[in-house]
């Protein structure tokens, strides 16, 4: 018996890219931007802030045109919200 066997991963068969859903998209964008309304202050460090700020419309691009414009808009409020709070 070839031991080598015992330790193969058996593959599983690619599920499609989360990314490319518009529902789970939707359900991201729509988290980040609830995250963002509560909070006080930044809720993330300065990379991270860096990191969805070039994520989000990114992600948005995947959505209906007026959909995106609307969480665009909502996001880079909150983001100016916050950042006035510093």
């Amino acid at each position: 018996m070839n031991q080598l066997k015992l330790f193969r991963s058996e593959r599983a068969e690619p599920s499609p890219a989360r990314g490319s859903d518009p529902a789970y998209i939707r359900k991201s964008l729509n988290g980040l931007l609830r995250v963002a309304r509560d909070a006080q202050i930044m809720p993330w460090s300065d990379a991270e802030t860096a990191s969805w700020e070039k994520l989000f419309p990114e992600l948005a691009a995947a959505l209906p045109t007026e959909e995106a414009a609307l969480l665009m808009s909502a996001f880079e409020g909150e983001l100016t919200r916050l950042r006035s709070n510093r």
